[in-house]
């Protein structure tokens, strides 16, 4: 053989075969990104989300803020490392004598048609104050159909602004707390505006929060006022009582601990005027409503018992969810949303 022919031929049987090295290698390390990720996909944490809410006649606000909030806070809690398969879920609660007591709203991951299932969902009923906060508790807890994983994160969030009513056949609160995180269900409480003047209405949702190892929180609400001088203004109101926001920041949505502590909050003597424009005349604060006088409020939705004037519309009940969650799933599932 031609000795130029024959190295030429061995150049070629060497490329081909580091061809074939680098293609079998390339190949090897497709297979172990592979099955690297379907084992991650395999231990993908969990994290079921259901809320148990007041609907009768003082709450649509709250409703609505369930309704727009629920793609945005899950897509955040979503956002974790690894990212958690979210499920969502909802029991809404009136009272005996309404066109329902408990409406069942089952767990799915598909949030579009949640938001669809939810969205007819309307404030109605009440009026006389206590709601059926124990039999919501109880539909939520047996009716939905909870990922029964140890590492799954399991929330329920209670929302209302009127405490439990009592009825001698009823099941109880401080029972169905304690069942809940005997099942790794962990029960917050988000008390909304009114609820404070219920004498331990405030007491028992703090209450429920402690048996089952949640936090117990109260909506902070803003809406621009205007002052007697005719000057707009921003104002939060937490608990029946007002203060004024130095800026107009997202830093409200922390709550007005936060906001005090920051110096950026001044608590107001009296209830603000509301922009008549938009939510026409109102009642001040400080007034003293008659029951039938607090039944008509809560019935219209237009303010919770005693709550004054200031509007539901704008509150920071997402942060409060989606803080509680995170912790929630860091600590049970292992998922790392970057101190954030």
């Amino acid at each position: 053989m031609n000795k130029n022919i024959g190295v030429a031929l061995l150049s070629v049987l060497t490329s081909l075969s580091l061809s074939n090295c680098l293609v079998t290698a390339s190949a090897l390390a497709a297979d172990k990104a592979t099955e690297k990720t379907e084992k991650v996909g395999e231990k993908k944490p969990h994290l079921d989300l259901a809320f148990c809410i007041d609907t009768t006649g003082s709450m649509q606000s709250e409703i609505d803020q369930v309704k727009e909030k629920v793609k945005s806070l899950t897509a955040k809690l979503a956002a974790g490392k690894p990212a958690p398969v979210v499920r969502v879920g909802l029991v809404a609660y009136r009272d005996r004598g309404d066109a329902y007591v408990t409406k069942v709203f089952p767990f799915t991951e598909d949030i579009d048609r949640f938001v669809k299932d939810v969205s007819g969902l309307q404030a109605a009923g009440g009026g006389d104050g206590p709601e059926a906060v124990n039999q919501g508790m109880h539909a939520a807890l047996h009716e939905l159909k909870w990922d029964e994983a140890k590492h799954t994160a399991k929330l329920m969030f209670l929302i209302g602004d009127a405490p439990p009513h009592v009825y001698s056949d009823d099941v109880k609160w401080e029972d169905e707390s304690r069942q809940a995180i005997s099942r790794g269900i962990q029960v917050n409480t988000i008390a909304c505006a009114g609820l404070e003047s219920y004498g331990q209405g405030s007491d028992i949702f703090k209450q429920i929060a402690k048996l089952a190892d949640g936090s117990a929180d109260t909506l902070t609400y803003r809406q621009t006022v205007v002052d007697n001088k005719g000057k707009k203004e921003t104002v939060v109101s937490f608990g029946g009582e007002s203060y004024r926001v130095k800026s107009d920041s997202a830093d409200w949505k922390r709550g007005v601990a936060s906001l005090k502590a920051m110096g950026a909050a001044d608590k107001m003597a009296s209830a603000p005027v509301r922009e008549m424009s938009t939510f026409g005349a109102a009642p001040s604060a400080s007034f003293a409503m008659s029951d039938s006088s607090r039944a008509r409020g809560r019935a219209s939705g237009m303010f919770g018992a005693a709550s004054g004037a200031m509007s539901r519309g704008d509150s920071n009940l997402d942060e409060i969810v989606v803080q509680a969650a995170k912790k929630r799933a860091a600590a049970v599932s292992n998922v790392d949303y970057g101190g954030k």
